[in-house]
């Protein structure tokens, strides 16, 4: 065996340290694109609830009568929403004289965050007018 056989290749430690190296920056872009996921769903998620919020806040006075009481419905995807409507007395008003009804319109939604996430929930409220009978 000459010197030049002996000297060529890769010592056991010189493998090792590579495959540890190799793993480490493995681990780290696993870990930065699992978290980059879960962000995108959690955005996802609230921008879906947020979109359902404004289409029932929308849909009041449109769709339905204004009239006080709730409405609650869900969606295939997992969201629950309540659409409460209440008579709003502005200060110091005459009602019998007021011929504008104002009504104050909320809308809840919940959902659930993921397995690790509590339920999640979004309100949006509102003051809609409605012309008096």
């Amino acid at each position: 065996m000459n010197e030049k056989d002996a000297t060529s290749g890769f010592t056991l430690i010189e493998v090792l340290v590579a495959l540890i190296i190799f793993v480490a920056g493995y681990v780290v872009i696993h870990q930065g694109v699992s978290l980059a996921w879960y962000g995108a769903q959690i955005a996802w998620m609230e921008s879906a609830a947020l979109r359902l919020a404004q289409s029932r806040l929308a849909a009041a006075g449109v769709e339905t009568e204004l009239q006080e009481g709730e409405q609650l419905g869900e969606t295939p995807d997992g969201f629950a929403w309540t659409a409460r409507v209440e008579r709003y007395h502005p200060p110091g008003a005459d009602e019998a004289v007021s011929k504008t009804a104002a009504y104050w319109v909320t809308v809840v939604v919940r959902w659930n965050g993921g397995v690790m996430r509590r339920a999640r929930s979004l309100q949006l409220k509102t003051l809609k007018l409605a012309a008096g009978a």
